[in-house]
């Protein structure tokens, strides 16, 4: 291969193409390197399409494991020799004592969305941080360079009628990105205890599902950077889009029950999928396509729970607690749907500022 041709090569794999190549937008003031910090008067590279870099930062030979950029001075470097630059390491988990404290904020908030449904029952819990990235996703089925690491494992072993659960994370991942991992983590633990042992999930649906549990955590957070990328992961092979229809139409609850009393090994497909919805799945044969479901035209009171500490309506699949304000897409339009008050049958909400009352049963 020629040398000039091999250069262009390694750059596109590295995201990194001059401004010839890439054409960025072009630039409305004095390019600076996110990387130096100084002036930028020749070539110069991009990455993500919005960092611009020197021509003599972009030689650097190390990378940040978390955002790919040249690291210069600043940075940190770990056991295993990952480098973080100076941007990413104030927001990383470098501790285990930190990575404990994340998946216990990830089980009590799992928990109380989910009304105590989803929570472990078996006390021995114990949390370990891994610092060295010697191990591989055994579902990539490779080791070469370029293989999806995994953010962390879980093992139970039975001990009498309970279990004795291990999680392990990945070290200096995004604390982000980290809670999502504990979330995933506790649900394969959760489903470990919930489900009837002579059932057999599909191995797609089992992760699509661990990953509802860290998707619904972030949508509790507001983090909408942890939700597009729970949607755009293609680990589960686009199966996460059905277990969030599934929740949309039955909400957790339905969830739970699915898991904990039905017997399918698979979750029912989602009827709304289109090839944007999942651009990375890999579908292994024919696909069916099906009109999407219509888009809701108003709000409907699903149902109505209520326990001594709280009480939990679900509207439209989402689960409001009075006080509660979301954001829902309402015949076409994104409106703010409030919970004010809870009668016995009934719930008074606001959407954008204007009251409503919803019953139970009516449509």
């Amino acid at each position: 291969m020629k040398p000039l041709l091999l250069l262009a090569v390694w750059l596109g794999c590295l995201g990194l193409l001059p401004t010839a190549s890439a054409a960025p937008a072009t630039p409305t003031g004095p390019l600076t390197c996110v990387v130096c910090g100084k002036p930028i008067t020749g070539k110069y590279f991009t990455l993500h399409e919005t960092n611009t870099i020197c021509a003599e930062c972009e030689q650097l030979p190390s990378r940040c494991a978390v955002c790919k950029l040249p690291v210069k001075d600043g940075f940190i470097k770990t056991e295993d020799g990952r480098f973080i630059c100076k941007t990413d390491a104030p927001n990383v988990v470098l501790t285990e004592e930190e990575g404990r404290k994340l998946f216990a904020l990830a089980r009590t908030e799992l928990r109380d969305l989910s009304e105590g449904a989803i929570d472990l029952r078996s006390p021995q819990i114990n949390v370990a941080m891994l610092f060295n990235l010697d191990f591989t996703d055994k579902r990539a089925n490779t080791n070469a360079a370029g293989a999806m690491h995994r953010l962390g494992f879980s093992l139970s072993r039975p001990i009498g009628e309970s279990f004795a659960h291990n999680v392990v994370l990945l070290s200096a991942q995004p604390r982000a990105q980290t809670l999502s991992t504990c979330a995933h983590e506790l649900g394969h633990l959760w489903l470990t205890e919930n489900l009837k042992p002579e059932r057999t999930l599909d191995p797609d649906t089992r992760e699509a599902l661990c990953e509802l549990f860290a998707y619904k955590l972030a949508v509790r957070r507001n983090d909408t950077n942890e939700t597009a990328r729970i949607k755009a992961n293609p680990y589960t092979k686009g199966v996460i889009l059905a277990a969030l229809e599934f929740n949309a139409r039955e909400g957790v609850p339905g969830v739970v029950q699915w898991v904990r009393t039905g017997t399918a090994a698979t979750l029912p497909p989602a009827t709304g999928l289109t090839a944007s919805d999942a651009p990375d799945a890999k579908p292994a044969g024919p696909v069916e396509l099906r009109p999407p479901p219509p888009p809701a035209t108003k709000l409907e009171l699903r149902s109505l729970s209520r326990t001594a500490k709280r009480t939990t309506a679900f509207i439209n699949g989402e689960r409001f607690e009075p006080g509660m304000e979301l954001s829902m897409l309402i015949d076409g339009k994104r409106r703010r749907v409030r919970l004010e008050e809870v009668q016995t049958s009934s719930v008074t909400i606001t959407v954008d500022g204007e009251k409503q009352t919803l019953r139970l049963g009516e449509k």
